[in-house]
């Protein structure tokens, strides 16, 4: 059997006055003249092809589903960003690992630098190199850069670091190193982002400072490595190895933790990754080193 398709205008017709518009509930009614209106129905029926019961029926047929109530199914995972519904949390992590990585987070509690971040510039050509590698090390205080000994940049450069989450696609390296967060603080860490419970490694040789859940960073674990110059923030874990405990040795590699989104998150599951340099006259972690730039220049 061939459907016909109804067009708009026809409809309305079809339907007449069924849907009183907005207002006219309290007006008087007008007299109609029924004759008149039954036979432009009628007309307009053998136009299309219906008889009077098939244009009576299409009228009713379009009126209830004009009148039926819309209903939406329930949301089971809430993306906390673009507020789309997903049929799993799973599912709407990896929607959130498709988009690009938004910057984030901090902890010991270190200074929170999860709220209010913006969304870092591309990494594009226009960009200056001399721009960035004048910011490789700034202070944490006020975000200025700060020069370091000529060699301490080659050895820094010259080490070999791994990315500290397992198997990570480095070109998925995004430089949120110094992002706006709110008017005036920066962000002095990368993200990355990367599924729930991805193992984190250690980035270097080094001792485990300290293990601990922190407000807003979360899970967190610092790791000072050998020269005892730079610690190695890592926040936001979903969990850390069993037999950790501060003072441990850890070997460059070795499984720390996994990615989580403990703490005060935005976005996804991610690593909030942080390289502080040690102030030598107090032993404090005043200054950050850009992870972006010594990522980056580590052969892969």
């Amino acid at each position: 059997m061939i459907r016909r398709v109804l067009p708009p205008l026809a409809l309305t017709v079809l339907l007449g006055a069924a849907a009183p518009v907005r207002g006219e509930e309290s007006s008087p009614a007008r007299p109609v003249d029924a004759s008149g209106e039954e036979s432009e129905r009628a007309s307009l029926a053998a136009e299309l092809g219906l008889d009077a019961g098939g244009a009576t029926e299409a009228a009713r047929l379009v009126s209830s589903l004009a009148n039926a109530p819309v209903v939406h199914p329930p949301c089971l995972a809430r993306d906390p960003e673009n507020r789309r519904c997903y049929p799993s949390a799973d599912a709407a992590d990896l929607a959130w690992l498709g988009r690009a990585p938004v910057a984030a987070p901090l902890g010991n509690e270190e200074e929170d630098e999860d709220e209010g971040l913006e969304a870092p510039d591309p990494p594009t050509f226009w960009r200056s190199v001399g721009e960035r590698l004048r910011s490789l090390v700034v202070r944490r205080a006020d975000s200025k850069p700060v020069a370091v000994p000529e060699e301490e940049i080659e050895a820094l450069f010259a080490t070999t670091f791994p990315i500290p989450i397992e198997a990570y696609d480095a070109a998925r390296l995004r430089d949120t190193f110094l992002a706006k967060r709110g008017k005036a603080k920066k962000h002095h860490a990368i993200d990355l982002g990367a599924p729930r419970g991805t193992p984190v490694v250690a980035v270097s040789d080094g001792v485990i400072e300290r293990l601990g859940r922190d407000r807003r960073g979360g899970k967190v674990i610092y790791l000072r490595d050998l020269s005892g110059h730079y610690t190695f923030f890592y926040a936001h874990l979903s969990s850390q190895e069993k037999e950790l405990k501060p003072g441990d040795q850890v070997k460059k590699g070795q499984r720390l933790g996994a990615v989580g989104a403990t703490g005060r998150v935005i976005g996804g599951p991610h690593l909030h990754f942080a390289i502080f340099r040690h102030e030598p006259a107090t032993d404090s972690r005043l200054f950050a080193v850009n992870p972006y730039l010594i990522f980056s220049v580590t052969p892969r």
